[in-house]
């Protein structure tokens, strides 16, 4: 066994220790330790990306322990029977891809290892997508707008926390997962606005959000008070941050950073109050209305790019083509998020601009 590369205090430890389960083999417990913590996401993974390697590895884990096998000892035909009872169970083909997806790249590691010989998940496929996808992932400009108006009023902490959060994805283009790890430190007073600093899936970038987007934020942040701050790792190096968006008790009280499911029941529930909800229509969909509207309104695919942070303009190319002209885009999206006044500078949650100036990314 190769100790030499088996981390030792890594920034993920504690998490990690936390999350795989105690009875593996020491040798098979050394390589998943090694594999999250130096290999997934180029050895800077997300904590959220830890979470969601192990919780797919402990499935795994737990229907090779309900059988009495040992996950080194399982073939290729207990791989299949496994993607077949989740076949049984209903489960979606892309889930199923996703969980196919991080078995193989375990067997993979401890192949790497020298533990095992064989990859059993090698040459086992997730099933075909066999229902016909809807063609209209996205809102129409009406219905966003119906959307608008189903929020509730501007009274309620949970009002006004909805209310930035739908702001963010229908008009910023944001994804749930970036919802979801935004900080109050991500934002920053700049010339011409407020930039804020999005924690992608693959890597970190700024968007720059249309005045009421940044209104229905403030109008947040001053209203929830201060929050308790999480001690976190970013690129390998511990921070303390300030969650920019809670989960809320019955009594309007923060409870700690919503997550990605609790944002699916804040968007599932206004889509389903305005009568909207459908298959396939969820957080994402506010993105996709973003980027569509966008489209319509700018002609500009290159707006579309840079809005939604596509590396390849061709995944931009759904929503189509052309030119740039600055980056504060979405303005021209004809929907308004809030008409409340901006608080004063001196009553905002946002912090100031630092001393320094951030280097942009590209």
């Amino acid at each position: 066994m190769n100790n030499d590369i088996i981390p030792t205090g890594g920034p993920h430890s504690a998490l990690i220790s936390s999350q795989i389960p105690d009875n593996l083999p020491a040798d098979l417990e050394a390589a998943v330790r090694n594999w999250l913590e130096r290999e997934v996401a180029l050895g800077d993974p997300r904590e959220d990306t830890i979470k969601t390697y192990t919780s797919h590895l402990n499935h795994w884990l737990r229907w090779c322990n309900a059988r009495g096998i040992t996950p080194a000892a399982m073939t290729q035909a207990d791989v299949e029977s496994f993607r077949h009872e989740l076949i049984q169970a209903g489960m979606k083909a892309s889930s199923i891809a996703v969980k196919l997806t991080v078995i193989r790249r375990f067997y993979q590691v401890a192949m790497n290892r020298g533990l095992i010989t064989i990859n059993p998940a090698a040459n086992v496929r997730p099933p075909v997508a066999r229902e016909a996808k809807s063609e209209q992932k996205h809102l129409t400009a009406g219905q966003a707008e119906l959307l608008i108006m189903h929020l509730p009023e501007l009274g309620s902490i949970k009002g006004l926390r909805d209310r930035a959060i739908i702001a963010l994805m229908l008009l910023e283009g944001l994804r749930r997962v970036e919802i979801k790890r935004a900080n109050v430190e991500d934002i920053e007073d700049v010339e011409g606005g407020v930039r804020i600093l999005v924690h992608g899936k693959r890597k970190d970038g700024y968007i720059y959000p249309r005045e009421d987007t940044v209104a229905a934020i403030r109008a947040y942040l001053a209203a929830r008070g201060e929050v308790t701050v999480e001690e976190t790792t970013i690129h390998n190096r511990q921070a303390f941050v300030t969650p920019m968006f809670l989960s809320v008790r019955k009594n309007g009280r923060g409870r700690g950073r919503i997550s990605r499911i609790g944002l699916n029941s804040v968007i599932d529930g206004y889509l389903s109050k305005a009568g909207l909800k459908r298959k396939r229509v969820s957080c994402h969909a506010l993105r996709h209305t973003c980027g569509t509207m966008l489209y319509d309104v700018t002609k500009d695919i290159r707006a579309v790019q840079d809005t939604l942070r596509h590396e390849d303009i061709s995944t931009s190319a759904i929503y189509a083509a052309s030119g740039r002209e600055h980056k504060r885009f979405t303005r021209k999206i004809p929907l308004a998020i809030t008409t409340a006044p901006t608080p004063p500078v001196g009553d905002s949650c946002i912090p100031s601009a630092p001393d320094q100036e951030t280097e942009e990314s590209p």
